[in-house]
C-alpha cells in the first residue's frame, strides 16, 4: 500500500486531476487483494441431523449446528437448507462451512430469547456480551451463507422490534425487557466511557439490546451471495473485524428500527456488489467501532482497527437514511472505500453519500471515491458530511475526527432539498479536500449548497445544481459586476444588446446599460466603462443623428435610453450627444396626450396610456430638464410629471384587487378595454413594476425641496405596500400575472427583479419602514435560488423572464386618424392566457438591468456573492 499512500499525497496536492488513475490503479489493486473463499464440493443435509420441517425451533437449532460441526470437522463443503420454512434459533458457522439455502427455503429465527446464547461482539460499536446474531462466526475461516432461499428474522412490533423502545401495536403485550432506549444502550455506553472490561460487559436477558441477523467475528474469507434477508431484529449483515469479505446478490428488505443493510466494521477487503437494499436505516454504513471501544489509544479491546479497502458497485438502494454511509460509529477510522455504477431512488432514501461523526468519536475517515451514481430522488442530501452527529450524546468531547480525500464523481440526482451539506465544527477545522466533479443535480429545493461551521472550500468541477454551475472560486466578489461582465462576454457590442441582429436603440437596451453604469461607479470596473463607451460613439453621428430613432413615431420606449446616454454625457461630454439628447427632449414635449394630458404610449397606441411610458418618458424628462432648460424652467417639467402620474396612478387602478392595471384606453373602443373604465383585464406584474421604478427614479430627479415630493413618496409607499400583499411567501417571488391564480401562471423574473430594486433602494433612501426592506431581501434571495444560474463559462445568467407582452393595436376610426399605417393584433388582447402565452428567455435586459440594481442594493446592505451563497 505504501504506493497507494504516495498517491493519495498527490492527489491532495492535485485533487480532481489525478482522481482517474486512482481508479485505473489503487482500485484495481484492492479488488485484486480480496480472497474469495473455496469450499469442498460434499454436501451435508440438515434432515439427515434431525432437521424437519415439524420440528420446534429449538430441535432443528441442534439439528443444523450439528450439520455444520459435521461439515467443518469433514474438512469443509456445503450444508443445505432444502425447500420449506425451517423453524429455528441462533445458527453458528465454523470454519469452510457454506451455509446454503435454497430456492424456496426458509430460515425462519423463533422469537424465543432462549434460543440466542450469550456471545462476544460488538452493538453499536461497542464491545460486549450479548444475544447471539442470528447467524453467528467467532475466528473462523472461510464462511458463506449462499443460495436462492430466505432468512427471515421475525422482526415485528410484537417481537424483537419491542426491545428498541418503540410502542407496540398490540396493547396487551408485556415488555419484559429493559429497553434499548432509555435502558441496555445508556448502559453500555457508560460501561464503555467507564473502560468496563469487555467480559463484564453482559447483556442478552433484561437488557434490551437485539442481535443482528448476520454478524461474522473476527473471521477471514467471507462470502454472503444471492440470498434475501428480511425482517431482521436490528443490522442486518454486520462482518466485524474480518478480512476478504465478498457480499454479493443478496436483496435486504428491512424496515425494522435500526435496520442498517450492511455494516462492515474494522473490516478490510470489502467487496459488496450487485445486491438491492430497500431499509430503514443505512443501506451501507462502514464503521469502526464507537469512542473509547474503537479510537486508537482507547480502553476498548480491539481499539485503533480501520475498515479500509472497500469496494461498493452495481448495488441499487432504496429507502433508508443514507446509500453509502460512513460511520457514526467510526471512531478507528476508514480509508480507501471505492463506490461505482449504484441507483438509489426513494422519497425515503434521506442521503446518497453520508460522513457522520462526531468529537466524541476521533479517527481519520480518508480517502473515499464515489462515481457513475443515478439517483432518481434523496430527501435530504447528495453529499452530507456532518461532524456533529448526535451532538448530545454523552461522552467524552475533544476527540476530534478528520475527514479528507473524498471524490465524487459522475453523480446525478433528480430531486433533494440540498446537494451538498457539509457540517464542520464552529472552532476547529477537519475537512480537508473534498471535491465533486461531473455531477448534475436538479430538483434541488432547499439550498444547492448548504455549508455551516469550518471547513476547506470543497473543489468543484462542472458541478451543475438545477441548471447552474457550482464554483469553487467565485470570479466577482459583487453579483453586480458579476452580471455585468456576463452581459458584456454575452454581447461584445452593446448596440447588439437585447438580442439584436443589427444595431439597436431601444429602450432595453438603455436600461441595461444604465444598469452597468451604476456597476462601473460602485466598482470603479474600467473595463466596463471601455465598453459603455461605445454605444454613443456608434450610436449618435457627428450631428447628433440616432441610428434606429424615428422622431415621428412619438414612441415613449425610444425616450428611454436618453437618460443613459444623459448620464455618460455628464461623464464623457461630446456635443453630438447632447444635440441627440435634445431631440428626444423635444419629442416629450409634444408628445400626443390624452384629454386630461397624459402621454399616449405611442403614435399606433393612440389614446392608450401603458404603466409602461410613466417608466419610459418621465425619468428622462425629470433628469434632462433642469440641464436642457435650466434650473428655473425646470419645475414645469416637474409638475407635468407628477400630474401625469397622480392621474395615471388614480385612473388604472383597480379597487378590487388593490393593483393597477396594465394600461387604459382613453376612448374605451379598443377591443381590450372595458367599455365602461378603458381598463386593461388584468394586472401585468412587469407593467406594476415599470411603474414602481418610473415613481422612484423621477424622486431620483426632483430637488429634495419640490413641492409634490411627499405626495410621490406616498404613491410609491401604496404602490409597493399593496404589490408585497402578492409576493409569494415561500420564495419571495412574484407572478407574472399579478391578479390571476391559475396553475398556468409563472413566478417570473424581470418583475420580480424590479420589485426587489424598488423596495431595496426605497428603504435605503427612507421611503419605507423595514417590513418592506425585508420584502425586498427575500424577494433577491428568491431570485438567486430560483432564476440565477451559472453557466458552464462561468457567466450568468437570469432565467425565466417573459419576453414581451402587450395590448393590441387595434382599430377605431380616432386610431386610423391618429396613424394611418397602424396594423391591428388581437392577439394581444390582455387576456389571462395571452400574457402566459408570450415566450420566456434567458437574459432579457428588461430583468438584467433590474436585478443589477437589486444587487448594488443588497450590497449597500453588505452583502456580497460569497455572504449570499452561504
Amino acid at each position: 500500500m505504501k504506493k497507494l499512500q504516495a498517491f493519495l499525497l498527490l492527489c491532495l496536492l492535485f485533487p480532481m486531476s489525478l482522481l482517474a488513475s486512482v481508479w485505473d490503479t489503487d482500485y484495481k489493486q484492492v479488488e485484486q487483494s480480496i480472497r474469495e473463499p473455496k469450499f469442498p464440493n460434499r454436501s451435508f443435509s440438515i434432515t439427515k441431523y434431525g432437521a424437519s420441517l415439524k420440528n420446534t425451533a429449538a430441535k432443528n437449532q441442534k439439528a443444523i449446528n450439528k450439520a455444520i460441526e459435521a461439515c467443518s470437522k469433514a474438512g469443509g463443503g456445503k450444508v443445505v437448507i432444502p425447500a420449506g420454512t425451517w423453524k429455528t434459533g441462533a445458527i453458528r458457522l465454523r470454519s469452510h462451512v457454506n451455509l446454503v439455502i435454497e430456492k424456496n427455503a426458509t430460515l425462519f429465527f423463533e422469537f424465543d430469547r432462549s434460543l440466542y446464547p450469550l456471545v462476544e461482539t460488538r452493538w453499536e460499536g461497542l464491545d460486549c456480551i450479548n444475544y447471539s446474531p442470528l447467524i453467528y462466526a467467532f475466528k473462523e475461516t472461510d464462511i458463506a451463507i449462499t443460495g436462492e432461499g430466505v432468512i427471515d428474522g421475525n422482526g415485528s412490533d410484537e417481537t424483537w422490534w419491542l426491545m428498541s423502545g418503540k410502542t407496540p401495536k398490540s396493547r396487551n403485550i408485556e415488555v419484559k425487557e429493559k429497553q434499548q432506549n432509555p435502558g441496555g444502550r445508556a448502559d453500555l455506553l457508560q460501561m464503555a466511557e467507564d473502560g468496563v472490561p469487555v467480559e463484564k460487559r453482559v447483556f442478552g436477558p433484561w437488557k434490551g439490546l437485539r442481535p443482528q441477523t448476520v454478524n461474522l467475528n473476527q473471521c477471514d474469507g467471507i462470502l454472503i451471495e444471492g440470498v434475501k434477508m428480511i425482517r431482521s431484529p436490528f443490522w442486518v449483515m454486520h462482518p466485524l473485524l474480518s478480512k476478504n469479505i465478498t457480499v454479493r446478490g443478496v436483496h435486504v428488505e428491512n424496515h425494522g428500527p435500526n435496520g442498517d443493510g450492511c455494516d462492515p466494521e474494522s473490516c478490510e477487503n470489502v467487496l459488496i456488489e450487485n445486491c438491492i437494499f430497500d431499509t430503514g436505516d443505512d443501506c451501507i454504513a462502514i464503521k469502526s467501532g464507537r469512542n473509547e471501544d474503537g479510537r486508537e489509544g482507547g480502553k476498548g479491546k480491539y481499539v485503533g482497527r480501520p475498515s479500509k479497502n472497500i469496494i461498493i458497485r452495481n448495488c441499487n438502494m432504496k429507502d433508508g437514511h443514507g446509500g453509502v454511509v460512513l460511520g457514526s460509529e467510526i471512531s478507528g477510522g476508514c480509508s480507501n472505500v471505492f463506490v461505482e455504477n449504484c441507483t438509489m431512488d426513494s422519497p425515503d432514501l434521506e442521503r446518497v453519500l453520508r460522513i457522520k461523526t462526531n468529537s466524541c468519536r476521533g479517527g481519520v475517515i480518508e480517502n473515499v471515491y464515489f462515481r457513475n451514481v443515478k439517483v432518481g430522488q434523496c430527501r435530504e442530501a447528495v453529499l452530507k458530511i456532518n461532524t456533529n452527529y448526535e451532538p448530545k450524546e454523552k461522552g467524552r468531547r475533544g476527540f476530534y475526527p478528520t475527514v479528507r480525500n473524498v471524490y465524487m464523481e459522475n453523480v446525478t440526482c433528480q430531486k433533494s432539498k440540498y446537494g451538498v451539506m457539509i457540517v464542520g465544527f464552529d472552532n476547529i477545522n477537519t475537512i480537508h479536500n473534498i471535491n465533486l466533479k461531473n455531477c448534475n443535480f436538479t430538483g434541488v429545493y432547499g439550498q444547492p449548497v448548504y455549508i455551516t461551521g469550518q471547513t476547506d472550500k470543497p473543489n468543484y468541477e462542472n458541478l451543475v445544481i438545477n441548471g447552474s454551475q457550482v464554483l469553487s472560486q467565485l470570479p466577482y466578489k459583487t453579483y453586480s459586476q458579476w452580471m455585468a461582465h456576463s452581459e458584456m462576454q454575452r454581447n461584445p457590442d452593446p448596440c447588439y444588446l437585447d438580442f439584436a441582429k443589427t444595431p439597436k436603440w431601444g429602450y432595453v437596451v438603455g436600461i441595461e446599460q444604465e444598469a452597468i453604469l451604476d456597476a462601473y461607479l460602485a466598482s470603479k470596473d474600467e473595463s466596463i466603462i471601455n465598453y459603455l463607451k461605445q454605444y454613443p460613439a456608434k450610436m449618435i453621428d457627428e450631428k447628433g443623428n440616432i441610428t434606429g430613432y424615428e422622431y415621428s413615431a412619438f414612441n415613449l420606449d425610444n425616450t428611454r435610453p436618453a437618460r443613459f446616454i444623459l448620464r455618460m454625457n455628464e461623464l464623457f461630454p461630446e456635443k453630438k450627444n447632447e444635440l441627440a439628447l435634445k431631440t428626444i427632449f423635444k419629442q416629450l414635449e409634444k408628445q400626443p396626450r390624452t384629454n386630461d394630458g397624459v402621454w399616449w404610449h405611442k403614435a399606433i397606441y393612440a389614446y392608450q396610456v401603458w404603466l409602461d411610458g410613466v417608466y419610459m418618458g418621465h425619468p428622462f424628462y425629470t433628469m434632462a430638464a433642469p440641464k436642457l432648460k435650466g434650473e428655473k424652467k425646470a419645475e414645469k417639467y416637474y409638475d407635468d410629471t407628477f400630474t401625469q402620474i397622480i392621474k395615471t396612478y388614480n385612473r388604472t387602478f383597480d379597487d378590487k384587487s388593490g393593483l393597477w392595471k396594465h394600461a387604459w384606453d382613453e376612448t374605451g373602443e379598443m377591443f381590450w378595454a372595458d367599455k365602461q373604465t378603458g381598463l386593461s383585464q388584468h394586472t401585468w406584474a412587469r407593467a406594476q413594476g415599470w411603474f414602481a421604478m418610473a415613481i422612484l427614479e423621477v424622486l431620483d430627479a426632483m430637488p429634495a425641496d419640490y413641492k409634490n415630493r411627499p405626495a410621490l413618496v406616498a404613491m410609491l409607499n401604496d404602490v409597493m405596500t399593496k404589490t408585497v400583499k402578492y409576493q409569494d411567501k415561500k420564495t419571495g417571488l412574484w407572478y407574472d400575472v399579478m391578479d390571476v391564480k391559475d396553475n398556468r401562471n409563472y413566478f417570473e423574473a424581470t418583475a420580480s427583479s424590479m420589485f426587489s430594486y424598488v423596495l431595496l433602494k426605497g428603504s435605503r433612501l427612507g421611503y419605507f419602514g423595514d417590513e418592506l426592506k425585508e420584502a425586498g431581501i427575500k424577494a433577491y434571495k428568491g431570485i438567486l435560488n430560483n432564476f440565477v444560474k451559472v453557466n458552464a463559462d462561468k457567466t450568468l445568467s437570469l432565467t425565466r423572464c417573459c419576453e414581451v407582452s402587450g395590448l393590441g393595436p387595434g382599430l377605431s376610426a380616432k386610431v386610423l386618424k391618429a396613424a394611418p399605417k397602424v396594423k391591428e393584433n388581437k392577439r394581444r388582447d390582455g387576456s389571462f392566457e395571452y400574457y402566459i402565452s408570450e415566450p420566456i428567455r434567458d437574459n432579457d435586459g428588461k430583468g438584467v438591468g433590474p436585478f443589477i440594481w437589486a444587487s448594488l442594493e443588497m450590497e449597500h446592505l453588505g452583502y456580497d456573492v460569497e455572504s449570499l451563497n452561504k
